[in-house]
């Protein structure tokens, strides 16, 4: 589903990112994306922002890293805090250089996991406009979940199945764990499976597809500039 609600101009806005990465050797385009425009990510925001008559405010960023918990144990998904941009740019630049594009076993990974421990970020409160987002890149499909609950590591936490994650994002009159008006959820992911129900049954929700041959490696910076300047 693609519907915005309540999209205003003219208002300042405390913004949270949330980049959920899938970090398994094919996404090494993306991964490196990121590392070399880290330091960048505020000043571009805030400008695609003022050209549309926006104002942001309060910029935070969060990066969550993930895999397979199965082939990689505890390592499968590792996470920062919310990091205060520009103030803490070489701290998000030291987080990103420390992701390694390899590990993952079989082709699905524990992508729906990973959303979930996005979801429960520790998200921007107060009355300001706000904006929760949560970006994630994947060229895979996503087991289901519980698929590597034998595995050490393993979060106890993480929901039981794609019922109890789909009510941790909410729907309708049932608000989740997010602002139902604040959260957005982009996905640079396949447009099949998990992915696609996702795409089709959850509110406030942007799926760009990887291409089935090339995957991610045709997404460039500005475009995921202008996805996330274009959710908020």
């Amino acid at each position: 589903m693609s519907v915005y609600p309540g999209k205003f101009t003219g208002y300042d806005y405390d913004v949270d990112i949330c980049l959920v990465i899938d970090r398994t050797g094919s996404m090494r385009p993306i991964i490196d994306t990121v590392k070399e425009n880290a330091l960048s990510l505020h000043r571009d925001i805030t400008a695609r922002m003022q050209a549309k008559g926006k104002t942001v405010t309060g910029l935070r960023v969060r990066v969550i890293w993930f895999g397979d918990y199965l082939a990689d144990g505890p390592g499968a998904m590792v996470a920062s805090d919310f990091l205060t941009l520009p103030e803490q740019n070489a701290a998000l630049e030291q987080c990103v250089s420390g992701i390694r594009a390899e590990g993952g076993g079989d082709i699905p990974e524990d992508g729906l996991e990973a959303l979930a421990f996005a979801i429960r970020s520790r998200w921007c409160q107060g009355t300001a406009k706000k904006r929760h987002i949560i970006c994630l890149f994947t060229d895979a499909p996503a087991h289901a979940l519980g698929f590597g609950a034998a595995a050490e590591g393993y979060p106890a936490s993480a929901p039981k199945d794609f019922d109890e994650l789909t009510d941790m994002w909410g729907f309708g009159q049932y608000p989740g764990e997010m602002d139902s008006y604040a959260k957005r959820l982009l996905l640079f992911a396949p447009d099949d499976g998990w992915w696609h129900r996702i795409r089709t049954e959850w509110e406030n929700t942007i799926l760009r597809p990887a291409d089935p041959d090339g995957g991610l490696e045709d997404v460039g910076y500005a475009e995921m500039l202008d996805t996330i300047a274009n959710s908020i």
